[in-house]
């Protein structure tokens, strides 16, 4: 694919810790690491439906080398750039955001 998508499943501490230990137990059964490579594993097949498809249908699919690659991180990088600036803006750290989320990628991608 030529995306990565980063999920989150968040909710307020407070409203959390007012929760009865019962359904504290779902939310933390149905949450972390595992929930999040299962819901990698479901966009991973549906991936792969859609190539299939792409693929019955005579088009053409593109791997891109290296170069090509990094031409295309240059050219998208002023996306991400203007993101960290609006969202620095409004006060927060969006260039550790961005640090953090790329090293989560690196660190569970496979």
């Amino acid at each position: 694919g030529l995306y990565t998508q980063t999920f989150g499943f968040v909710m307020n501490r407070a409203a959390y810790d007012k929760l009865p230990p019962d359904l504290k137990k779902v939310i933390d059964n149905n949450s972390g690491i595992e929930t999040a490579a299962m819901f990698g594993r479901v966009m991973d097949a549906a991936d792969k439906v859609g190539h299939d498809v792409a693929v019955k249908a005579g088009n053409n699919i593109v791997a891109l080398d290296a170069a090509e690659t990094q031409r295309w991180r240059r050219t998208a990088s002023v996306v991400e750039t203007d993101w960290i600036a609006e969202m620095k803006g409004k006060g927060l750290d969006s260039a550790k955001l961005v640090t953090d989320a790329r090293a989560l990628v690196s660190k569970y991608a496979k």
